[in-house]
């Protein structure tokens, strides 16, 4: 602990801290899909007096982590190394290549793993779940049951989350389980072999393409290689996308946040747009295809089940958690019709007035839906997205919906979306 502290601070100070007075911090919401988790925004729940919870489904993403390769770094080290080599190198150029190291320094072997960040949010999570639900976690005979990916970050979330559940409630009974056995529910994205390709080679690239060579800028990368470095166009706006991709994970990795010294707000925003149009296309339901939301089936048949075993009155009090991946709740959100997963746009330009993956799926995205029961036995459904109350069926006039409401509205998406 003591050496990774060290290693940090070292790199804090390599990434340029003490420049800070001269640049402005960019907008923590451009982050994109690297964007933190804001409990700034947690809503108390929305649940009425007169309903006691008795069971929660919940699907989340991993927490806050480093960048998952040192594809990104290698990238921009590439374009960098090959203007020193034709001496056009600037001295913003130097700058960023020390940043780059300072970034795999303070990774140091930690690749895709939870940051510190990220497991003191899952630990926030859990304690917050289990003391606004106290009743529920403290019944007779509670448990908490999970399933997750088999990649590391994930299986840390889990238990982080479920560890501070645990401390809090002594007594429940917990399962974590993971492994390539759940890829169906948290990688479908991978193992749908119709949607996997959608993924790579769909209709939408031609659309996306037009839009990273329109949006993207090259004056980012000008500015560390030189105004004659030989670089086409093309080229300067790759070096911009992959320094953007680098510089939006600082913040999750607990390094300094990412500042005008490398790009300006709109150069940083542009970036983000063209990032958050690609996962538009890649993971939701759009105008040109409904197969991320198809992949996404299992996921929910699996909720569905839960529903039934609840409405026969066969399940305990609890949780039953699967976790995942933003690849794992972009296109279950758009399935289920999560407000702000429906956008059609027409023109591509306005998307991120319309769809945001800052706002769906920061690190630590959830979704809980938290059923309950009347006095009189009648059970219902209600649901929050990172910790805000949402509707379940997306009518902002319900909050609170009767389990045999949702569980129609589900399968009707299903039939809609998905014509069998």
């Amino acid at each position: 602990m003591k050496r990774t502290l060290i290693l940090v601070i070292a790199a804090m100070l390599t990434l340029g801290v003490g420049r800070a007075a001269r640049h402005t911090e960019l907008p923590a919401i451009l982050d994109g899909s690297m964007s933190l988790y804001d409990f700034d925004a947690v809503e108390p729940s929305a649940l009425p007096d007169s309903l006691t919870p008795v069971f929660i489904n919940y699907v989340a993403r991993h927490g806050a982590r480093y960048l998952t390769s040192e594809n990104k770094v290698k990238a921009c080290e590439k374009w960098l190394s090959k203007a020193r080599e034709a001496g056009t190198l600037t001295k913003e150029g130097k700058d960023f290549m020390r940043l780059l190291a300072g970034v795999r320094e303070a990774t140091d072997g930690q690749w895709g793993m939870l940051s510190p960040i990220g497991k003191a949010q899952e630990l926030r999570l859990g304690r917050e779940m289990a003391q606004m639900y106290p009743a529920l976690f403290g019944a007779k005979g509670a448990s908490v049951n999970s399933v997750a990916s088999y990649v590391p970050r994930v299986i840390e979330t889990m238990d982080q989350f479920t560890i501070a559940i645990a401390d809090i409630h002594e007594g429940i009974q917990t399962t974590a389980s993971s492994g390539r056995s759940y890829d169906k529910l948290t990688r479908f994205f991978v193992t749908d072999s119709v949607y996997d390709a959608w993924r790579h080679t769909g209709a939408w690239r031609e659309v996306y393409d037009d839009f990273v060579a329109r949006m993207v800028p090259t004056a980012p990368a000008e500015r560390l290689v030189g105004k004659n470095s030989g670089l086409s166009d093309k080229d300067l706006k790759k070096l911009s996308y992959d320094m953007y991709k680098v510089l939006q994970g600082m913040r999750a990795a607990s390094l300094p946040a990412p500042t005008t010294e490398w790009m300006t707000e709109d150069e940083y925003r542009r970036c983000w747009e063209a990032t958050n149009l690609e996962k538009y296309f890649q993971y939701s339901i759009s105008p040109l295809s409904t197969v991320p939301a198809a992949g996404a089936c299992n996921l929910l048949y699996y909720l569905l089940h839960t529903e039934t075993l609840l409405l026969q009155g066969e399940l305990q009090p609890g949780l039953a958690g699967v976790f995942g991946h933003a690849e794992t709740l972009l296109p279950f959100f758009s399935l289920i019709g999560v407000p702000g997963t429906t956008a059609m746009p027409l023109d591509y330009d306005r998307l991120p007035a319309e769809w945001s993956d800052a706002e769906l799926t920061p690190l630590a995205a959830n979704l809980a839906i938290i059923y309950s029961r009347s006095a009189s036995g009648h059970l219902y459904a209600s649901m929050r997205l990172n910790g805000r109350n949402i509707s379940p069926i997306n009518d902002p006039a319900q909050l609170t919906v009767p389990i045999q409401q949702l569980h129609d509205y589900w399968l009707n998406r299903i039939h809609q979306l998905l014509p069998h």
